[in-house]
Formats: structure tokens, C-alpha cells, sequence
């Protein structure tokens, strides 16, 4: 069984692009040479933010839908398909960014980052040089090993109880360490580890999708509020992009105000017929996104170290911003069809049968 959700790829696709947009101005930054300012410039964290969502959402739709055919879920084949997606470009592109980049990785980093916890270096002041933008790989790695798990348990009992609690007490643990800290030990190093742990670390926001994701999955009447209506759904749609672009925050849960924002937009793509946002480009791009998404990094370095020697300002922002994504795009297409391609064949295998 093999469920096609219409709109996804297209949001991938576009949250891919902002990542490398951003990414491009950053690196510069880095590297001491001049950056824009754009008038609307989304702030790529906020990318990220929506691939968790995005993950949460589909991934438990796909879990209840299995337990729903099946009345089990096998977690075997769940395992293997997440690890036949994700470790042959991971691995591949920690092994590129560690002998072709420049870097000084300490042995932890090294071993954190080779296992499933590169969002725990960030945390420690310390990342991947070459490719710092796999700490959100960790995220979803983590959250796919438990999660499962806490589906099956939970789907013949109060789901939605269940999964709002895991909202709110995850959302509430970073406060309630750091108050613990202020009032016991008092340990900076501690603080900034927790601040900085669950800042990278996001497992509220992708069950904020899976709340949604598993929802839809029961057919919940409730949601067809949201996106039976068509003028409601662009509303919903609209606000989301909004808020994202104008770089809307909302204090110390910005994050999670967007996750919600995110995940009533995916359902609201997704199940709203009037609304079809899926193209041949757009639809192309999102199928190779977790090329774009891993390789761009890589791709950036090299360009601006090559183009360096042009004087040119202008010249030289045109030229980067063209070959950054040319190059990006071409290097993941071709990544896609072939070293990817081998492993997807074989995640065929382990699909969820009918």
C-alpha cells in the first residue's frame, strides 16, 4: 500500500529551495563577503520546521493506515524503509564533507555524527563543518525509533489524548529542566545545553503533524472544518506563508505556533480538491529534495571558493546564486536516479502490502 498525498512534494520543494537561498547568504557571511537584504527572506530554521511537520504528518498517517488494514504494524519493514531512505545519502555525504571540506571535527562530533545523534554536537557549541545542516537527519531519526512504538500502544486507547500530552509535556520539558537548574545546581553549561538541545531537537513539532497525519488517517470529522471549505483553506494556506515570510514571532513557542500553522496548511493541501499547488517543476524538485537538502552545503563551499576571484560584486552574487542551484539541482537529479535509486528499489521490498 502505497499512499499518495497530493501537495507534498511541492512543499518540500519549496522548503528545500528557502533552505539553500539561505544558506547561500549565510555561508558568505561566514566567509566575511558581502550578503543581501531581502525584503522577504524566510528564515530557513523555519524550512526544517516544516520537513519535521511534514515527516510527523505522513509518516502517522501511513502508521494508522497500516494498523487500520493489518491491526499491527510491522516494525521491522518501518525500520528498514526509514534506513534504506536515509543512510545512503546520509553516510554518503559525511563521508564527502569530512575528506573535501575544510573541518576540525573532534572524535565526539565524529562519533555522534556517525551514529544517529548529529543534533547533539550543535548542543555542545560544536557541529559538522562540512554539512552542519545533517542535525536535522538526527531529529527524525530519533523520533522514527520511538515513535512507531508509541503509536501502536496508544492507537486502540485515547490517541489523541495521548499524543496532545506528548505535545505539552515535551514542549514544557526545556522550562522545567532550566527552572530545576536555576533553583538546585545552577549550572550554566547545563542551561546552554538544554536551550540548545531542544532548539535543535524538535520531537513536538513533528508529533504536532502527527496529531493531524493520524487524524486524517481516522477519517475524523472535525477536520473537515478546515479544509472542506475552499476560501478557508487559502485563508489557512496564506497565513501559514505569512507568517513564515514576514518572519512573524510569537515568544518562546514561535516554533511550535508554526508547526500547528504548517500542519493545518499540509491538511488543507492535501485534502482540499479545489487546491492543487503540484506542478511537473515543482513536483520534480520534491522528489529530489533530500538531495537538494543534503548535498547544497557541499555545493556552496566549493562555488564560492571557485568564483572567489571575481572582483565584480554584482557579477559575482549572479553567477553563485545560478551555479549554486544549477549545480544543486543537477548533482541531486542525478543522485536520485542512480545511487539512491539502487537502495529505493530495494525499500520497494518492504512496502506496506494491501
Amino acid at each position: 500500500m502505497k499512499e499518495h498525498l497530493k501537495g507534498l512534494d511541492t512543499l518540500r520543494a519549496i522548503a528545500a529551495l528557502i533552505v539553500v537561498w539561505s544558506h547561500i547568504e549565510f555561508i558568505k557571511g561566514l566567509k566575511n563577503l558581502p550578503q543581501n537584504s531581502f525584503i522577504f527572506f524566510p528564515n530557513a530554521h523555519f524550512s526544517v520546521t516544516l520537513f519535521f511537520v511534514l515527516s510527523g504528518f505522513l509518516i502517522t498517517f501511513l502508521l494508522v493506515k497500516e494498523f487500520q488494514k493489518h491491526q499491527t504494524i510491522s516494525f521491522k519493514d518501518f525500520y528498514i524503509r526509514r534506513i534504506l531512505r536515509i543512510w545512503p545519502l546520509y553516510y554518503l555525504i559525511i563521508l564527502i564533507s569530512y575528506f573535501f571540506t575544510e573541518h576540525q571535527i573532534s572524535n565526539r562530533t565524529l562519533l555522534l555524527c556517525i551514529s544517529i545523534f548529529p543534533n547533539i554536537p550543535p548542543a555542545l557549541k560544536s557541529s559538522w563543518e562540512g554539512s552542519p545542516q545533517i542535525w536535522s537527519i538526527g531529529v527524525e531519526e530519533q523520533f522514527y525509533l520511538f515513535w512507531p512504538l508509541f503509536i501502536y500502544f496508544i492507537i486502540k486507547r485515547r490517541l489523541n489524548i495521548y499524543i496532545i500530552g506528548f505535545i505539552i509535556i515535551y514542549t514544557a520539558l526545556p522550562y522545567v529542566l532550566n527552572y530545576i537548574n536555576i533553583h538546585t545546581i545552577e549550572n550554566e553549561k547545563l542551561y546552554s545545553f538544554v536551550e540548545k538541545f531542544f532548539y535543535y531537537t524538535k520531537f513536538n513539532c513533528m508529533a504536532i503533524g502527527a496529531f493531524l497525519g493520524a487524524n486524517l488517517a481516522l477519517n475524523k470529522k472535525w477536520l473537515k472544518v478546515f479544509y472542506s471549505n475552499f476560501h478557508l483553506s487559502i485563508l489557512i494556506i496564506i497565513l501559514a506563508f505569512a507568517i513564515w515570510f514576514l518572519g512573524i514571532k510569537f515568544g518562546n513557542f514561535t516554533e511550535e505556533l508554526y508547526a500547528v500553522s504548517f500542519a493545518f496548511m499540509i491538511l488543507c493541501v492535501v485534502k482540499n480538491k479545489k487546491i492543487k499547488i503540484d506542478n511537473k517543476i515543482t513536483s520534480f524538485l520534491g522528489k529530489i529534495s533530500f538531495g537538494i537538502y543534503m548535498y547544497h552545503w557541499i555545493i556552496i563551499l566549493i562555488l564560492i571558493k571557485l568564483l572567489y576571484p571575481i572582483k565584480n560584486e554584482y557579477y559575482f552574487e549572479i553567477v553563485l546564486y545560478i551555479s549554486v542551484f544549477a549545480l544543486t539541482i543537477i548533482i541531486s537529479w542525478i543522485s536520485y536516479n542512480t545511487y539512491e535509486k539502487f537502495f529505493l528499489n530495494l525499500k520497494k521490498k518492504y512496502e506496506i502490502k494491501n
